[in-house]
């Protein structure tokens, strides 16, 4: 008899065809391990009865215990259980009161405009808190200002500690509520109010941009020339500006004179380039001045404006400059005092020059060399100076008038005898044998009539000018005499084609009739 199969047989492993063994993947894919939930889910499962047998076992101590206690107060006699329960009692009252008066006390909520701001101890701290935001207020404003009573409520009673603030958080509060003063940052110029803000450093940066124009690699400094400061305070809310409307405000100008010094050598035209004006402008900002009239020490105004802020900056300035050459004299007695020739002709130097230069705004105040090197040394002039006494006859160079009178007729084109004549000097009358002398010392070339110029003297200053003195009633002086400046020469009168008493004075050079009003002062 065929005894029966095993039922514990292995079964046949299920492989594949070839009789390989499974995959890994495969041996992986267990139902628990398949999801985190399932893993999750079956750990707590597995925790539970070991949690469950805690608990019980610290059930089971809690009632344990309170068993012997109920036991033992059991065991006393009665008055003792009454005491013990007694002072059981006030203990746990005592530690609720505890508890409670630590988590809890009465307080002060306050209410502006319905809004709560905050709880405070008391009531008195409540109103002092006011007392304080109406008394800054008051002191930013400049005058008194009060809160209306009917804006602030005061609530007091129960309260957890830790919702009470401070005054000093109450106040704080309030005034953020009013908004009628802020803190933050005022400009001040020369102890003017400029315009404040909220924003810390805003008013140093924009400042800072002021200055920038003014600023290279080579600045040593730059500074304002006014009083430039930055108060951190409380202001009127009214009072803050936009710091764009500041930042034109600075870069603009205001209202004050510039105005320039005349000195030696100047000119109106140069002034005018010197000051990027023209010449209309500067006589514009300065009327009724006489622009041919300079005189050294004359104040011209230059502007009705200045810039707001005036940067004062101190620069490293390197460039090269030229140096002078000096003049040595050699005595010559073939040569008059005063007159000079050139020997040999100097030639100026250069040098390499550091200089710290101080300006305001874009004017230069201050110049300091503080090194210099010489590049190529000056080479010195030597010139000839006359030693031989001057004759007082010799030319100056320069005309005086040739008599005292009243101009009758100027130089140029005039009608005169019915007709129109080109008149080539200028007619000086007065009284008959007033004295006519030399304008410039110089030689007599011609002392006689001559047709229409009456009696006349012609003297060469030997320079190329000679000069005419027409219409004379007599001749002091005669053809080769020398005459110095200021020489009598002539007398006034009326000879030649005249129609008064006076002295026809001409300047020519080079044979050039010129207007004599150029040369006379």
């Amino acid at each position: 008899m065929a005894s029966p199969k095993n039922r514990y047989q292995p079964t046949e492993k299920r492989g594949n065809q070839s009789g390989q063994q499974p995959s890994w993947q495969g041996r992986q894919r267990f139902p628990e391990s398949s999801s985190p939930w399932q893993q999750l889910r079956l750990l707590l499962r597995g925790c539970t009865p070991a949690v469950r047998r805690k608990l019980c076992n610290q059930a089971l101590r809690l009632r344990v215990g309170w068993c012997g206690l109920v036991s033992r107060l059991r065991a006393l006699p009665a008055p003792r259980r009454a005491y013990t329960a007694a002072f059981l009692a006030v203990s746990l009252t005592a530690a609720a009161f505890s508890v409670y008066t630590v988590r809890y006390t009465t307080g002060t909520t306050v209410i502006f405009d319905g809004v709560e701001l905050g709880t405070v101890a008391s009531e008195s701290e409540a109103r002092a808190a006011r007392t304080s935001v109406e008394r800054t207020i008051s002191a930013v404003l400049g005058y008194d200002f009060t809160m209306e009573d009917s804006q602030l409520a005061y609530s007091t009673g129960l309260a957890a500690r830790s919702a009470l603030v401070g005054e000093e958080e109450l106040e704080e509060a309030l005034s953020s509520t009013l908004r009628v003063v802020e803190h933050g940052y005022a400009l001040y110029i020369d102890g003017d109010f400029i315009g404040a803000t909220q924003t810390e450093g805003a008013f140093e940066a924009l400042l800072d941009q002021v200055k920038t124009p003014y600023r290279s690699e080579n600045t040593v400094s730059a500074d304002f020339l006014e009083r430039v400061e930055v108060r951190e305070c409380d202001l009127p809310v009214e009072d803050f500006t936009n710091l764009a409307d500041t930042a034109l405000l600075l870069n603009s100008t205001k209202a004050g004179e510039v105005t320039y010094t005349v000195a030696e050598g100047d000119c109106w035209s140069l002034i005018a380039q010197d000051h990027n004006l023209t010449n209309a402008e500067l006589l514009s900002l300065n009327p009724g001045y006489d622009i041919d009239k300079l005189q050294i020490g004359d104040e011209l105004l230059i502007s009705n404006a200045v810039p707001y802020l005036t940067v004062r900056s101190v620069q490293i300035e390197q460039y090269q400059t030229e140096l002078p050459y000096e003049i040595e004299y050699v005595d010559d007695d073939t040569m008059y005092v005063g007159d000079f020739k050139v020997i040999s002709k100097g030639e100026y130097g250069s040098a390499d020059i550091v200089a710290r230069v101080t300006y305001e705004g874009q004017a230069e105040v201050d110049r300091v060399i503080e090194s210099e090197t010489v590049l190529k040394e000056p080479v010195t002039e030597i010139q000839a100076k006359g030693t031989q006494e001057r004759p007082t006859w010799l030319p100056t160079g320069s005309f005086r008038w040739p008599t005292s009178g009243t101009i009758s007729s100027k130089y140029g084109y005039r009608s005169i005898f019915g007709g129109s004549s080109f008149h080539g000097g200028i007619d000086i009358a007065n009284s008959y044998g007033t004295d006519i002398v030399a304008a410039d010392g110089g030689e007599v070339v011609y002392a006689g009539w001559m047709s229409g110029y009456g009696y006349l003297v012609q003297i060469d200053h030997g320079n190329g000018y000679v000069t005419y003195y027409g219409h004379n009633s007599s001749l002091e002086v005669g053809v080769g005499d020398k005459v110095y400046k200021g020489q009598h020469i002539a007398e006034m009168g009326s000879t030649g084609r005249s129609t008064g008493n006076h002295c026809h004075f001409e300047v020519r050079l080079n044979g050039e009739r010129q207007n004599p009003m150029n040369y006379l002062p």
